[in-house]
């Protein structure tokens, strides 16, 4: 049983597989590109739509970090730790390119980048916070706890922004916007990166798979 998992690890990816980022990369920029125009922000909301499509993929992936971090922590079964650090980076990444969206979109619409603005700097704290749990998580060998401070990573971030006032960041567009053809399309820009996000992790699960 072991040899045949061992070979199916082996097993190359097959070549659709490599078109996938390709396709999924291509909608979002057709979506950025012919998605709706807001009335305030006019063309600015196309740097919107980027930076809460990475935001809320990061926030997905750091609620199933959550979950594995969790089984992790009460069972410590392979599986939990096979999936986790793939996950759980990835999530930074893209959390990560969604706080740097949030400055270019400062930027576009605001005319500067501050840094100081609640909301800006709840993101800036919140990524610093993530990769310091992340890295402390690598750097010690025991399982659980590793599960233990990934599984907070979610909970901080989510305090983090419902605590922060909105002074200039408006509220949420998803949730609070009235033009359903805007709701729409920062839903499906999420979802593409969402498939995106599960793309690079199915890639490094695969690698780590080839190489153990």
């Amino acid at each position: 049983m072991q040899i045949r998992s061992r070979k199916q690890a082996e097993r190359p990816l097959p070549n659709w597989f490599w078109g996938l980022p390709v396709l999924l990369l291509a909608g979002v920029a057709l979506l950025i590109a012919l998605g709706p125009e807001e009335r305030t922000l006019g063309g600015g909301i196309r740097s919107v739509y980027l930076h809460v499509g990475l935001i809320w993929t990061g926030l997905v992936g750091f609620g199933a970090t959550a979950v594995l971090g969790l089984g992790l922590l009460l069972t410590n079964k392979p599986v939990w730790r096979r999936w986790f650090s793939p996950i759980s980076w990835v999530a930074l990444g893209f959390y990560a390119a969604g706080v740097f969206m949030s400055m270019v979109a400062s930027a576009d619409n605001w005319g500067a980048v501050f840094l100081q603005e609640p909301r800006m700097a709840a993101s800036l704290n919140g990524l610093a916070v993530a990769t310091i749990l992340l890295v402390l998580g690598s750097w010690q060998p025991w399982p659980r706890l590793r599960g233990a401070l990934g599984l907070s990573i979610i909970f901080v971030l989510l305090w983090f922004n419902f605590s922060a006032e909105l002074v200039l960041h408006p509220p949420n567009p998803i949730t609070n916007s009235d033009a359903t053809p805007i709701q729409l399309t920062f839903l499906l820009v999420t979802t593409l990166f969402v498939l995106l996000a599960g793309w690079v992790v199915w890639l490094l699960n695969h690698d780590y798979s080839r190489r153990n």
